[in-house]
């Protein structure tokens, strides 16, 4: 034993166990792995609201239960008989599976889950641009503050934009537009097989998701319209367009990207219905289809945002390419004619940006002053397997205190006030459940998924989010003056033969007041956020008004489709 010993104090190098030298990380890293963590973390903790969401659940469990797609919405009576498209079955599918295996946190979980992936995507995205992971960070939290008012949407729109990063991820790491347009170009020759590959199989996957597919018909014309302007500026003739093969690639992959789209259960039913969503008149009434104010959060962001590309265009030695000029402008006309549109302008916005950022910064780091205070942190640059396991505690720390740590490690779950917003009239619903109305209901519309989700079985609900753009257009007008407290309030409850009312306090003010004084009704259950009222005398609709409605509903184009 004792010669043992000897031999290992004089050759104690053959008895330690070395770590590879790839395991060892720089601070940068381990900043970036923890911002990435708190990421998660934050996205878990957001509430689930009480709007499109339930409707999307409910449509999955819909399609499940009776193994094919609607053909009209199984839930609104007054929309029967409008043929709909159901454009984001697969996202509902998706959604209503994770709701029945993990309930309301799984939804919590994989809303945290994707949209942590997407900026890991916009991550890789702005590093192959700057080549600095820190600098690519940067370009996250733009991309977050950007669409800030709108980070805590939970709908199939977040499936959405994993597909819309993981395009820019497949364009960026292929695009040759860093290199001269010449016949002569190393990059001339390179065969982009992610790009053939990958934008099929992301197309299919995403017509079937969600209607946002259509922005990546878009980006992927940009880039093709943007090749062909940098080969004619720099041929200075037309015919060069002609001859350039990356001008010819980009043309054939939006041709691939449209024809890998109408594999879906609509053909190229979809790709019409899709693009001619926007113009239902039903949608002008809706906040995130309004024009784009500047005198509000969403145009300050956009604003502050051009602000800032100007600075750095006039400061900037980096070229400009074409095709980000191209798209910019077509998502930019876009966010100001529908304020939806700004989840697909942020990340093209700062995508733009990126590459003079990094040109200004990096030319800036070259001065006396960055250089004095570079040298004083020198002595935290470096690899070290203490960042690499900081790098994991953290992980680890950011996933034992989330929500979905519960399906790991156990424990006790949310309280059910934390997990839905604050403004789900979770006890309004109860209420309904215990004193089931009998008859058609009105209700707010931002309600109204989550009473089909939550209230009575059956529940005749007047009006859901995903609803809007498939009643006759007579209803929504009749909705309109309900939400409002317009004048007729007693002529419409007859024509509807309504025996319910469901308000919203805080929304709906002046029906509120009206509802108080109306003759015939009472208020039989009150809390915080609203009411319920019913008819304390029966006074069925007259034969004239039945008869005008069903006229005027029967000229309604019933070709208006369901869409998210």
């Amino acid at each position: 034993m004792s010669q043992i010993a000897e031999q290992d104090e004089a050759n104690p190098e053959e008895f330690t166990v070395k770590l590879s030298d790839r395991f060892a990380i720089e601070l940068r890293h381990l900043l970036v792995v923890a911002g990435f963590g708190l990421c998660f973390l934050y996205f878990n903790y957001i509430p689930l609201y009480c709007s499109d969401l339930w409707g999307h659940v409910s449509y999955g469990h819909w399609i499940l239960e009776h193994r094919e797609l609607p053909t009209e919405d199984p839930y609104v009576r007054l929309a029967e008989g409008v043929p709909i498209l159901a454009t984001a079955w697969l996202s509902q599918v998706l959604l209503a599976v994770i709701e029945r295996v993990g309930g309301v946190e799984g939804l919590s979980c994989a809303f945290a889950i994707t949209v942590l992936l997407t900026f890991l995507l916009y991550a890789r995205v702005f590093y192959l641009q700057t080549r600095r992971a820190g600098l690519a960070c940067v370009g996250v939290f733009l991309v977050w503050l950007v669409d800030f008012t709108r980070h805590a949407v939970i709908r199939p729109e977040i499936f959405g934009t994993l597909c819309f990063a993981c395009l820019l991820w497949l364009i960026v790491r292929a695009d040759p537009s860093d290199s001269e347009a010449t016949s002569d170009s190393r990059s001339e020759d390179r065969v982009p097989w992610g790009l053939w590959f990958g934008i099929p199989v992301l197309f299919v996957i995403w017509a079937n998701l969600h209607g946002s597919f259509v922005v990546g018909f878009a980006v992927l014309g940009s880039f093709f319209l943007g090749r062909s302007l940098q080969v004619v500026w720099q041929a200075r003739q037309l015919r060069a367009v002609f001859a350039d093969k990356w001008v010819r690639r980009w043309l054939l992959l939006t041709e691939l990207a449209v024809a890998a789209s109408l594999i879906n259960p609509y053909g190229m039913d979809l790709l019409i219905h899709t693009v001619l969503f926007s113009s239902n008149p039903n949608l002008n009434d809706i906040l995130e289809w309004f024009r784009l104010e500047m005198a509000s959060l969403q145009g300050l962001a956009v604003g502050l945002s051009c602000l800032l590309l100007t600075v750095l265009l006039r400061h900037s030695h980096a070229r400009v390419k074409p095709a980000f000029v191209v798209i910019l402008l077509i998502v930019l006309t876009s966010v100001c004619l529908r304020i939806r549109m700004l989840t697909w302008y942020a990340p093209i916005v700062v995508l733009t940006i990126m590459p003079h950022l990094a040109d200004v910064l990096g030319r800036m780091s070259k001065s006396q002053a960055s250089a004095a205070l570079a040298s004083q942190g020198v002595r935290l640059r470096g690899e070290s397997f203490r960042y690499t396991l900081f790098a994991a505690l953290s992980v680890w720390v950011c996933f034992a205190f989330s929500p979905a740590s519960c399906f790991v490690l156990g424990g006790k779950p949310r309280d059910v006030a934390q997990v839905y917003n604050s403004e789900t009239p979770r006890k309004i619903t109860e209420y309904l459940r215990q004193h089931p109305p009998e008859g058609q209901i009105v209700n707010p519309q931002w309600w109204g998924d989550w009473l089909v989700w939550e209230g009575p079985p059956g529940l005749p609900v007047f009006m859901t989010t995903n609803a809007v753009h498939v009643v006759p257009s007579l209803v929504w007008r009749d909705y309109m003056a309900f939400a409002t407290g317009q004048s007729g309030l007693e002529r419409r409850l007859d024509r509807y033969r309504v025996t319910t009312m469901v308000v919203d306090i805080a929304r709906q003010e002046q029906l509120a007041l009206q509802v108080r004084k109306l003759p015939g009704w009472k208020i039989d259950y009150e809390d915080e956020l609203g009411f319920v009222a019913t008819r304390s005398s029966t006074a069925p609709a007259t034969g004239e008004d039945a008869v005008s409605l069903t006229e005027d509903t029967s000229n309604e184009n019933l070709s208006k489709e369901n869409s998210d």
